[in-house]
């Protein structure tokens, strides 16, 4: 029994010392437990790092900053990537509305081609020709002038409106000052109410102030309220005559001295090309027609890159080299009026309608598209009324099938359009609007 109680227990000792020994750790043990526990340190020191890097970093140039100056956050550099952020997409029917445009002034271009070939070849008299194109300009200026008298009407309108508005917040300011009672006492002991009377010539001050600021504000808004478009040419204050009376004189002056100059270089004209061989005159014409064509103008005017006298001027130069062909000096006077007419007064008739009457500039396309298709398809068979009919319908289908599939063609290059702003790119700065 002892024996086996002694055998017990030494079995029992030596357990624990093995459990002991586990426990324990070996030299080499310690040596890459100090390792891993100063690798692990580290990367939580290289992570604490990037964060307060992350969080204290930024693109701003006039403090100092704890970072080298080619640093880049590497973490937080492409998030500010914008691709295309002013990508507006196209509608097929929005363009198809601003193609009417272009057509309007390809169908003008071939409306004087038509007008010229029918004139050199006797099928038409140049002077009926220039007859209609001067009574449509003398009833497209009298729309203008329609145009322009309401347009002072409602600006007198909203110059009114702005002085009521102006007058009923000063008086509304000045009864607001306006001190109730004060009750002073006087030197002498009574008691006075000196609002009244002080409220009174504050009020009186202030109406006078806001009348005399409010007749020169409204002055300028009277001046400017009509916009850009509308300045008044040569109004002279001494005169009898009203703005507007003055204004319809200086255009009446003016085309009478178009119309005298026109009849004094006719004949200068009609000899200007007589050495030049028929070839050259083809070609120089249908290359100043094409830029005319090229650098027209197709938007609003405040855009545009190139000035709209290159298109305009080209176009008068392509009708000088024209009209020189021509036999008398009718047919030379009558050609560059009418020119003048389509180049230079008609796309500042097109471009207000547009402005104004939607349907109204649709309906002038619709006009200038059927007068270009028959008259292109009678020039180019010389048949009648018969071809004239034949050619709207064909051109009229063409021009539309071309403007569906440019407009289809645009919409689908936009798919492709890839302009890419990131945080590379210079800052711009917010410009403030104009105060009016």
């Amino acid at each position: 029994m002892p024996s086996a109680l002694s055998t017990l227990t030494s079995a029992h000792d030596a357990a624990s010392s093995s459990i002991k020994d586990s426990d324990r750790l070996a030299p080499e043990d310690a040596y890459f437990k100090s390792v891993n526990a100063r690798k692990r340190r580290e990367k939580a020191r290289d992570r604490s790092a990037s964060r307060m890097r992350k969080g204290h970093y930024k693109k701003l140039l006039w403090f100092k900053q704890p970072f080298p100056d080619n640093y880049t956050d590497e973490e937080t550099f492409l998030d500010h990537l914008q691709r295309n952020p002013r990508l507006q997409p196209y509608e097929f029917w929005s363009l198809m509305g601003d193609a009417t445009v272009i057509v309007q002034h390809i169908a003008s271009v071939a409306i004087f081609c038509c007008s010229f070939a029918a004139i050199a070849k006797d099928r038409v008299s140049p002077v009926s020709v220039v007859s209609w194109a001067s009574l449509c300009t003398v009833l497209g200026w009298a729309l203008w002038d329609y145009w322009i008298g309401k347009e002072e009407a409602e600006a007198i309108k909203v110059a009114a409106a702005i002085e009521a508005e102006e007058i009923s917040s000063t008086s509304s300011n000045a009864s607001l000052k306006e001190p109730q009672g004060l009750g002073l006492t006087l030197p002498n002991g009574s008691t006075d109410q000196l609002g009244h009377s002080h409220s009174a010539s504050i009020t009186s001050v202030a109406s006078d102030t806001s009348n005399t600021s409010t007749g020169g504000h409204v002055s300028a808004i009277g001046s400017t309220a009509l916009g850009s478009d509308f300045h008044p040419p040569y109004v002279d204050p001494a005169s009898s005559l009203s703005p507007r009376n003055q204004q319809r004189l200086a255009t009446a002056k003016s085309a009478l001295l178009i119309y005298a100059a026109l009849l004094g270089l006719s004949p200068i004209l009609r000899s200007l090309t007589e050495s030049t061989a028929i070839d050259s005159i083809w070609a120089i014409s249908s290359f100043l027609l094409c830029m005319n064509v090229a650098f027209f103008d197709y938007g609003t005017g405040a855009g545009a890159h190139l000035p709209a006298s290159i298109s305009t001027n080209s176009a008068l130069m392509a009708s000088t080299v024209l009209a020189s062909r021509l036999p008398s000096t009718t047919h030379v006077f009558s050609l560059t009026l009418f020119s003048i007419e389509v180049f230079g007064l008609f796309p500042i008739f097109r471009r207000q309608l547009r402005a104004i009457s939607w349907r109204g500039h649709l309906a002038l396309t619709i006009v200038l598209v059927i007068n270009a298709c028959g008259g292109v398809f009678m020039t180019l068979t010389g048949g009648g009324r018969g071809s004239w009919i034949a050619g709207v319908i064909l051109g009229g289908i063409l021009i539309f099938l071309a403007m569906g599939i440019c407009s289809w063609w645009l919409i689908g290059l936009q798919k492709y359009k890839n302009e890419i702003h990131g945080p590379w790119d210079p800052a711009r700065p917010i410009i403030r609007p104009r105060w009016d």
